[in-house]
């Protein structure tokens, strides 16, 4: 059997992870055509007759927009993170689009995820491969999110992101449970030298670029 390359591990992981992330996020996808939708035929049925006036109908124009606005903005992140990047590699970018589809889930029972810090383009970028961030970023993230444990109260997930003159650090919160990175993974990020610690949070550390 031929032996695969650094490259291709990376990239069967990376490619393994991101269909698990557009699979949770396939639920909220539907959901916010649906709400276009209905909210779009509403308006289209009660706008045919002339006795109904424009402010009646106003709310029903609102809600599809909202429901437009995020389906926007979780296709934009899915898109991205789909798509080959250049380097180097913006942490607070890429964690951004990373929170954005882990936050789109089909249960209830996930956590709830966010991303506050430094975002300012250019700030946090990095020498590690785009794909090695992506896949240190949503693998752990995604755990967090999706549990076993049903009976566990999570809560909110907020990440977090500093920059030094060294490093980009990030820091998942575990949501009750014990932060780990997922061990088939551990060996691809090391070589790519990025570091992390274990423990009630996971907390990352990338090289700047």
């Amino acid at each position: 059997m031929a032996s695969t390359t650094a490259a291709e591990d990376v990239a069967g992981l990376w490619l393994l992870t991101l269909q698990r992330a557009v699979g949770r996020a396939s639920h909220d996808v539907k959901d916010a055509l649906n709400g276009v939708s209905v909210n779009l035929e509403v308006i289209r049925s009660r706008s045919a007759r002339a006795e109904v006036p424009a402010s009646a109908v106003a709310k029903f124009g609102d809600a599809a927009a909202q429901q437009l606005d995020r389906l926007t903005t979780l296709l934009d992140a899915v898109l991205a993170l789909a798509r080959a990047d250049r380097s180097p590699a913006d942490v607070a970018v890429t964690l951004r689009r990373v929170v954005t589809m882990c936050a789109a889930s089909s249960s209830s029972a996930d956590a709830q995820v966010s991303f506050v810090g430094e975002a300012e383009t250019g700030v946090a970028l990095t020498r590690v491969p785009v794909d090695v961030l992506r896949l240190a970023l949503m693998a752990p993230l995604l755990d967090v999110v999706t549990g076993v444990d049903r009976a566990l109260q999570l809560s909110p997930v907020t990440c977090t992101m500093d920059v030094d003159h060294e490093w980009v650090r990030v820091v998942i919160p575990a949501g009750g449970r014990q932060g780990a990175m997922p061990e088939a993974l551990a060996d691809v990020l090391r070589g790519a030298g990025v570091r992390w610690t274990e423990g009630e949070n996971l907390s990352l550390a990338f090289p700047r670029a």
